[in-house]
């Protein structure tokens, strides 16, 4: 197994909230990705998939929000689903666009302008895509966490909802409690921080997923993976000092990056698998 030791001066200083998940379940890959500079290429020609899916619908949904912040137009679906014809056909050339991924969006839309029309009763105005920053004190000086939230709510009583739109599957509460799935974690740290600059800083009131499948008959979900009130405020405590540790863990240059150290927490997609080597020596080694 690979065991890549370099010196705290070529470790990295900023990692994405994406990559915080991935330095717990597969710190190699970090290795690869954030320290080497090795990016995987995408195959020619390769047919869309979800994640070309989720990006349309994630644009479509930005452009929606951000024309109306805090006022819903008059027709709310209708305005949707005239910014989805839009994006859509900038992929009219793939067939399947048309047959299969524009009647989810449909459903999704419905569903979508239903959630909103209940949510706009307790939300000032909604910030759509923006970057943020949370800075962190460590052995090895200060470390800066990014991340881009899809979607900030600003409450009337001024308290925040963090939003993270998902087309593929959600994280499931065990994971999120856990840090293995830290993304609304970090967003709401860093809001709370005043980290968002176009944000002030607030509380955060609750965590959502918007599962947006588009299927037949549940065409979307609103999920809370940690829950509201005392034990959010418990929860987000006990994720920035799980943060702080992990990043000294790494910070210490006898710390390896280490490929798939918990079988059980391994990411379900690995690009670096074939530059780890672990063909080779995937259950050959000694248990601890």
């Amino acid at each position: 197994r690979p065991e890549p030791r370099p010196p705290l001066a070529a470790r990295p200083r900023e990692l994405w909230a994406t990559d915080v998940e991935r330095l717990m379940r597969d710190p190699y890959a970090i290795y690869a990705k954030r320290i080497l500079a090795l990016a995987p290429l995408e195959p020619l020609d390769a047919d869309p998939g979800g994640a070309e899916r989720g990006q349309i619908i994630h644009a479509v949904l930005e452009e929606f929000v951000r024309t109306w912040p805090a006022e819903m137009p008059e027709d709310p679906c209708a305005a949707l689903i005239q910014v989805g014809v839009r994006h859509f056909a900038r992929q009219a050339h793939r067939p399947q666009v048309w047959a299969v991924w524009w009647p989810r969006f449909e459903k999704i839309a419905a569903w979508f302008c239903e959630v909103e029309r209940r949510r706009r009763q307790q939300v000032a105005r909604v910030v759509t895509e923006v970057r943020g920053t949370l800075e962190i004190e460590s052995p090895g000086g200060a470390f800066r966490i990014r991340a881009r939230a899809d979607r900030i709510e600003v409450m009337t009583d001024g308290r925040l909802g963090i939003v993270d739109y998902k087309t593929g599957p959600v994280p499931r509460g065990a994971e999120v409690a856990r840090g293995l799935a830290p993304q609304l974690t970090i967003e709401a740290l860093i809001a709370e921080a005043g980290g968002f600059p176009s944000l002030a800083p607030a509380e955060s009131a609750l965590l959502l997923f918007w599962q947006l499948k588009g299927g037949d008959p549940v065409a979307g979900e609103e999920r809370d993976p940690v829950g509201q009130g005392g034990s959010l405020r418990e929860f987000l405590a006990q994720a920035r000092e799980g943060l702080a540790r992990l990043i000294a863990h790494f910070d210490d240059p006898a710390t390896p990056y280490v490929p798939i150290p918990r079988p059980e927490i391994a990411p379900v997609f690995n690009d670096y698998e074939h530059l780890a080597r672990v063909g080779e020596w995937w259950g050959t080694e000694a248990e601890p």
